[in-house]
């Protein structure tokens, strides 16, 4: 979200930057302080091209909890915050994900050799696959095991694999068992009332991809060898002239696609699909809410970040219109009014306070583990295993999750408030009044009222 904030005895200030398209961070919180937080303003292709611009807001008495019902306003004033009843207004699917958990199915991971991923001494880990047929047979018996609903969304489907050959990725892995065995799984969750999504990734390009032109490969501004491009500036990537390559991934080398032909590859793959007679009802986009959106600087079509982020929702916006839910990874304030959920980030480095979801709970879903107590805390619906893995029978941890869900997900979380000095136990409130208080040292949460 675009803004900080600082809390002085009873007192505390914020600021809301409102021109966030090129705006950077700067934190710097040594041991014993002081602590600084501060703007870095980012020039749009070489220039500082428009005014920038910072709202400072000031409270006699306040803490963070106030910063965020303050942000919040401002997001809903703004057009940042569209609510989940008004997403489910204009596409009741997105009602059915209330009280669903989630679980992400793989078929075909195939990692290259010249990927850093790749395993010389497990060799075994580099290639595995589990068919289209596969998976349907494991949700009938899910289905029959007692979960009644559940929201599968697909990875590794495409012809090579889980990040391979983007944005090339039909027809759907031949060695799961292609068109047939997909439509077949589609089908499936159809009969049994799941719900069928897929995971998709339209801004890595892969130069082994058919349609890989360096011409739409994100430029960089010179050809200084150190690359700004995230996430390659994290994981360690090279420059051929002014393009970046990285090869984290399994696919192995691959540049960033121009964010003007996402939408095309969006409507080639989709069509592809439905001519099929496969018609997922979802779309989760890999790394929209995550990496900041790509300017290029490559003469022939010039893209600013703010171009870079437009793109994008014009991806959510089709993907909106022709299949029904929307989700990203990691969600930012920019992506809540196209997307209906979104995956939080891992780890906790700090004492965490649920900032986002002091302004976003009523306008966006987030998953987590059915046992995972700060799930809990922020009215989470409950996400099951991993990739590769099985799935079992619901639980009691599934079952508390599911009923909560249903009570709070669509109320504000008012209030969260530490109950001890040292952290270890805190309470969340939401509108209709229920709590959830956790316990860290115990382990134990405490919903009131009680969950039927």
């Amino acid at each position: 979200m675009s803004w900080w904030g600082f809390q002085r005895g009873k007192s505390a200030m914020m600021i809301i930057i409102e021109t966030p398209d090129d705006a950077a961070y700067q934190f710097n919180h040594p041991a014993g302080g002081p602590t600084t937080i501060g703007p870095r303003w980012r020039e749009s292709l070489g220039r500082l091209s428009y005014p920038r611009s910072g709202r400072m807001c000031f409270f006699p008495e306040g803490n963070y909890v106030d910063l965020a019902k303050r942000y919040r306003r401002y997001a809903i004033d703004s057009g940042l915050f569209v609510s989940l009843k008004d997403k489910i207004h204009s596409r009741p699917i997105v009602g059915e994900m209330i009280g669903t958990p989630f679980t992400r199915m793989g078929i075909l991971t195939n990692i290259k050799s010249d990927s850093l991923k790749y395993s010389t001494t497990q060799p075994e880990r580099n290639h595995r696959v589990t068919t289209f047929d596969e998976r349907a047979s494991q949700l009938r018996k899910l289905k029959e095991s007692g979960l009644e609903k559940l929201m599968v969304v697909l990875t590794s489907w495409p012809k090579e694999g889980y990040d391979r050959q983007h944005p090339d990725v039909l027809p759907p892995a031949p060695e799961g068992g292609g068109w047939e065995g997909m439509k077949n799984l589609a089908d499936t969750c159809k009969e049994i009332g799941y719900l069928f999504t897929l995971h998709d990734q339209y801004r890595d390009y892969y130069t082994d991809a058919p349609s890989y032109n360096v011409q739409f490969a994100v430029h960089e501004e010179d050809d200084d060898p150190v690359s700004r491009q995230f996430p390659g500036s994290r994981f360690g990537q090279w420059k051929k002239g002014n393009v970046a390559y990285m090869n984290n991934w399994d696919g192995g080398e691959m540049a960033y696609m121009n964010p003007r032909l996402m939408l095309g590859h969006v409507i080639k793959n989709y069509t592809g699909m439905f001519d099929h007679g496969i018609r997922p009802v979802g779309s989760y986009q890999d790394v929209f809410g995550y990496v900041p959106p790509d300017q290029d600087f490559n003469p022939e079509h010039p893209t600013t970040r703010a171009d870079g982020r437009n793109e994008r929702i014009k991806v959510m916006n089709w993907c909106r219109a022709n299949l029904g839910i929307v989700g990203t990874e990691a969600g930012c304030d920019w992506t809540v009014p196209y997307a209906d959920y979104a995956t939080p980030p891992s780890g906790e480095k700090a004492i965490v306070v649920p900032l986002f979801n002091l302004v976003y709970h009523a306008a966006i879903f987030s998953p987590a583990d059915a046992d995972n107590l700060r799930g809990l805390l922020n009215g989470c619906f409950p996400q099951l295993g991993g990739r590769q893995s099985s799935i079992s029978a619901p639980n009691a941890s599934l079952k508390r999750m599911i009923a909560l869900h249903k009570r709070v997900a669509l109320l504000e979380m008012t209030k969260h408030e530490f109950l001890d000095e040292k952290f270890r136990k805190e309470r969340t409130t939401f509108s209709d009044g229920t709590t959830v208080t956790v316990d860290w040292d115990a382990q134990s949460v405490d919903i009131q009222p009680p969950l039927n």
